[in-house]
């Protein structure tokens, strides 16, 4: 039960370490996964934005050097029709002049402003609806244009802005604010003819500016781009000013509009009130939402003057890629980890069979078994244990075999020794008893000879051979005495020696006994 228990405490810690591995592997793969995927959208989406943003650079140069021309054009027919007039006041101008004027030179409308109170404003046009528009209603700038103009001043107009000389300024093209049926751009120079009380207004359709911009410009760049890569939903230009103040947008000078190209679709109120941010701090900015039930990643980049690069990119197939290859590699992660655990087991079980073996030979030679061996071929450090426990047991068994036959000689021996040494110690008490009968006998016929020889001595008193007889006769008593005494002592001593071997003899057998009962125990 125990062994089972074991096997499953093993199988399960290491199956929890796997998945504690593969745990953390997938959260460091998805942390890395997702900051791969900001840094590689991010890097994309600079691309997008340089490719956009000089696409608008040098389409706006074409458009300048175009531009210039026409400004240019613009600036010697003003000159040409002032010259043609020659009447300094603005209401000897008739209608037909002008438009016999716009037929020669093929404008699109030729329009006189006078001043009017604190106005400047068309009294006279090829066009009827131009007729009473403001300059102030087209913009500050254009009305103190104007003003400088009838001044006999120089307007100081940037270059950017447009064109500007002594006694001219021609706009830059700009959308018509009177038709609104569809764009129409316009090219309107201004000039005021010296010594007149009036400023002539040619213009001219910039349909090839617009048509240029159509075709080469940043609307068309960003429709390749968008054909390029089927995960960039939109890309446009957006003026982030607008956003802030859509009042912008309705002025007819300097032309503003929000949208300068693209089509700013999937926007949100999240990215109107981004941009309005992005007026006062331009930064990039990042956002993922989810629009019409799709998952978007919208990129704000700001690129020059309050233009910001609104990239709207398709989340989900940019990170399907990554999505895919995080799948592919945990999956393979796993199976690695899941084949070392198949691998695992068996050689985990080799092992753990191999220690019972073992550990099953332990046992035996605890309970005495000294005949049992273990049997382990693995070629590891369990094998080389195995073989040195058996010649360990071999030994062992060689000994114990020894010491047992020892033991049974000894047991046999001390029998017989406590069998004579028994006999012994009876014939030795009865050779005692009758050694010492027999010597107290000879001392009483020796003491009785010697008293009879000294009464017969004493009967010649004087005699000095007689006294010294006597004398030879009391030593002899005294010998006699010591002699029997020294009989009887060393019998005594012999007859305690036998008994001390014939305990010693008993004693031995008695081990002997205990050490074959323990012996016993072995099994050989």
């Amino acid at each position: 039960m125990r062994r089972i228990t074991l096997r499953k405490r093993f199988l399960v810690q290491v199956f929890s370490l796997l998945i504690v591995i593969a745990c953390l592997f997938g959260m460091l793969q998805v942390y890395f996964m997702n900051r791969q995927i900001e840094a590689d959208i991010y890097e994309k989406s600079l691309l997008i934005a340089r490719g956009v943003e000089q696409g608008i650079e040098e389409t706006e140069l074409a458009s300048k050097m175009i531009e210039h021309q026409i400004d240019l054009q613009m600036v010697a027919v003003a000159r040409h029709i002032g010259d043609l007039l020659r009447t300094p006041e603005a209401r000897h101008i008739r209608h037909e002049q002008l438009e016999e004027m716009k037929e020669r030179f093929q404008l699109a409308g030729l329009t006189i402003f006078e001043r009017k109170g604190d106005d400047i404003v068309a009294t006279k046009s090829t066009d009827p609806k131009d007729i009473g528009f403001s300059t102030k209603s087209y913009g500050k700038t254009v009305y103190a244009y104007a003003d400088t103009l009838l001044k006999g001043g120089m307007p100081r107009v940037a270059g950017e802005e447009g064109y500007a000389s002594q006694n001219i300024f021609v706009l830059p093209i700009v959308q018509s604010g009177s038709h609104k049926d569809k764009p129409r751009f316009f090219k309107y120079a201004y000039y005021h003819p010296p010594g007149s009380d009036y400023i002539i207004n040619p213009f001219i359709q910039a349909g090839d500016v617009y048509q240029f911009t159509k075709q080469a410009g940043p609307d068309q760049l960003i429709e390749q781009i968008k054909r390029r890569s089927s995960y960039i939903k939109d890309i446009s230009v957006l003026n982030a000013a607008v956003f802030k103040n859509p009042a912008l947008e309705t002025n007819f000078y300097p032309p503003v509009k929000k949208i300068e190209y693209g089509e700013f679709k999937y926007h949100t109120k999240q990215d109107i009130d981004m941009m309005k941010e992005l007026v006062d701090n331009p930064a990039k900015k990042l956002s993922v939402q989810e629009v019409n039930s799709e998952k978007l990643y919208k990129v704000f980049l700001p690129i020059s003057d309050h233009r910001i690069l609104y990239l709207v990119l398709d989340y989900q197939k940019m990170t399907a890629p990554f999505y895919n290859y995080s799948i592919i590699l945990i999956a393979s992660s796993l199976l690695s980890l899941l084949s070392l655990f198949v691998v695992t087991i068996p050689f985990f079980n080799r092992i753990y069979e191999n220690i019972q073996k073992l550990k099953r030979q332990m046992q035996l030679l605890a309970a005495g078994d000294l005949t049992v061996k273990s049997h382990v071929k693995d070629g590891s450090e369990l094998e080389e244990l195995s073989n040195d426990v058996n010649q360990m047991v071999q030994k062992l068994n060689v000994l114990v075999t020894d010491v047992k036959e020892q033991a049974v000689k000894t047991q046999r021996s001390s029998v017989v020794l406590e069998a004579e040494a028994s006999r012994s110690v009876e014939k030795m008490y009865e050779l005692a008893v009758g050694t010492t009968l027999q010597s107290r006998e000879w001392l009483n016929e020796i003491h009785a000879f010697l008293d009879e020889m000294a009464n017969v001595l004493k009967a010649f008193p004087g005699d000095q051979k007689v006294m010294t007889v006597l004398e030879k006769v009391e030593q002899m008593r005294v010998i006699a005495n010591d002699r029997t005494a020294v009989v009887t002592e060393m019998t005594i001593q012999l007859s305690d020696l036998l008994k001390e071997l014939h305990g010693q003899s008993k004693e031995l057998s008695y081990i002997s006994n205990a050490l074959l009962q323990q012996m016993s125990r072995f099994i050989l």
